[in-house]
């Protein structure tokens, strides 16, 4: 991703700090940030360095890869070293982290903020949700969603040979696919070899109907997640049992295995996002199944490294997909719980969110995820947001909260289907062996019937079945950021 530009940083926290002029200065005071390594490490070092300056606070920022941060934080909590003040957390891996105490309740500090700072309504509410509530209270901010949509090369999809063929096949429009049946169809149609034409030329290479994450990464759970949900099927049912071992589940899986990786290119079996974004640059594949919407500013290079190329966004398939966001929350053992939270919620804050945004990352903010004017000044950075907002409205709308999201339980959960869906996917057990393997670990973690605690979302929380306006989202011109630009 491009990196956040310093010099609009500077003068975004400048602005900040004037209404940021509470915080005492609190020289010599350190905390301690865990968070991923990479991008976000990035842009955190620019923040924190700018807040240093105005504050007198200094952070320190430990990255760590995201494979190891689970455990790492785990590890360090359990024994209450004291060693961060402040945890990066996956939305997943928030109820554990709330239930076990690891996260220090935040809502009096938020009510104690400046309020033009927090912005606390401001966070879209699918994300607040399930990324800072727990039993009522709020453990931490969101700053960064992965929320799933899907990319394609809408100007395969607009091609009239293309568009003819497909039809001529399948018996319907080729177009944006509204359940993983058609995306199948869509995977195969577009799987081509040297000397076959795609879109009126003949190539010379294979060429691939989709990218899956199909290896042993904590994405291969995010992609069939996605089509069991849209499915009605779940990783815990209702009543605290697993439902990876039930028939809807087991269809979606064995869709995923059987009806989408044939078509992906060979290296699916080891791949994780980035993988798929290098095939999509390289010109490889034809669509993403479920996919970060986050990674936008790498899909849209495709358009500058393949001529002809356009790269379109849209919800993914189905009626839900994966919505989360990393959170960040005050270590309950933190030191300096003051001095940690007034740096989150600068870090989360509004101002400093819209540099973040600008520069590649993708907000949680409402404000900025619907501020046009500065959508249609970054289109290489946002032009993602128009479909995000549309997924994470849709989300809120139909109350869709999956089950395990709301289980103590849930980061060892989702850590344990990393194993058993790439298993799977590998072929190295059926769906059905794998799928049975994944919901004995779910009643050992759980030690029996896993407790939902939905009642965080009120005791009239019901889900509402409701598919998505595919052809509403297409009159919104989302999926073409050029035409929703200029419509606005």
């Amino acid at each position: 991703m491009n990196r956040i530009r310093l010099y609009g940083l500077m003068l975004v926290l400048l602005i900040v700090f004037v209404s940021f002029g509470s915080v005492a200065a609190q020289d010599g005071v350190t905390i301690n940030w865990v968070t991923i390594s990479g991008f976000y490490t990035d842009w955190a070092e620019q923040v924190a360095a700018r807040f240093e300056e105005d504050t007198g606070i200094n952070v320190n920022i430990i990255d760590v890869d995201i494979g190891q941060l689970y455990e790492t934080q785990v590890l360090e909590s359990v024994a209450d070293t004291g060693a961060y003040d402040l945890l990066t957390y996956d939305a997943g891996q928030k109820a554990e982290f709330a239930e076990s105490g690891y996260l220090l309740q935040i809502d009096e500090y938020i009510a104690a903020a400046d309020p033009e700072v927090i912005a606390f309504e401001d966070i879209a509410p699918a994300l607040r949700e399930v990324t800072s509530m727990w039993r009522g209270g709020v453990f931490g901010l969101p700053y960064y969603t992965f929320t799933m949509g899907y990319f394609y090369r809408c100007d395969l999809f607009e091609n009239p040979d293309e568009m003819t063929a497909f039809e001529a096949e399948y018996g319907y429009a080729l177009g944006i696919p509204q359940n993983y049946d058609q995306m199948a169809d869509i995977a195969e149609f577009f799987r081509r070899t040297p000397g076959e034409t795609l879109a009126g030329q003949a190539i010379e290479q294979d060429f691939y109907g989709i990218g899956v994450m199909a290896g042993r990464f904590d994405q291969v759970q995010d992609e069939i997640n996605s089509i069991a949900w849209s499915s009605g099927a779940q990783v815990i049912n209702d009543d605290g049992t697993p439902g990876v071992d039930d028939p809807e589940f087991l269809a979606a899986a064995n869709l995923y295995v059987d009806e989408l990786l044939p078509f992906a290119p060979p290296g699916a079996l080891s791949s994780s996002f980035d993988q798929i974004v290098a095939q999509m640059q390289q010109g490889l594949i034809a669509q993403t199944a479920a996919f970060f919407l986050d990674q936008y500013a790498n899909m849209a290079k495709t358009e500058d490294m393949i001529p002809g190329a356009r790269i379109c966004t849209a919800p993914a398939p189905g009626v839900h997909s994966w919505v989360g966001a990393f959170g960040v929350g005050v270590s309950s053992d933190s030191t300096h719980p003051q001095e940690a939270f007034d740096f989150l919620a600068w870090m989360a804050g509004a101002e400093a969110q819209r540099e973040f945004a600008t520069g590649g990352g993708t907000t949680c903010r409402t404000s900025i995820l619907t501020d046009t004017a500065l959508i249609s000044e970054n289109p290489q950075t946002m032009g993602h947001y128009p479909t995000l907002v549309s997924v994470l409205d849709h989300t809120a709308a139909a109350n869709f909260y999956p089950n395990y999201l709301f289980v103590p339980q849930g980061g060892k959960i989702y850590d344990e289907m990393t194993t058993w869906y790439s298993t799977a996917a590998a072929g190295e057990m059926s769906v059905e062996e794998a799928m049975a393997n994944m919901a004995t670990a779910i009643e050992r973690q759980c030690g029996g019937a896993c407790e939902i605690a939905n009642e965080a979302l009120g005791e009239n929380y019901t889900p509402v079945p409701m598919p998505f306006d595919y052809e509403a989202f297409v009159a919104s011109q989302a999926n073409d950021i050029d035409a929703w630009i200029a419509a606005q």
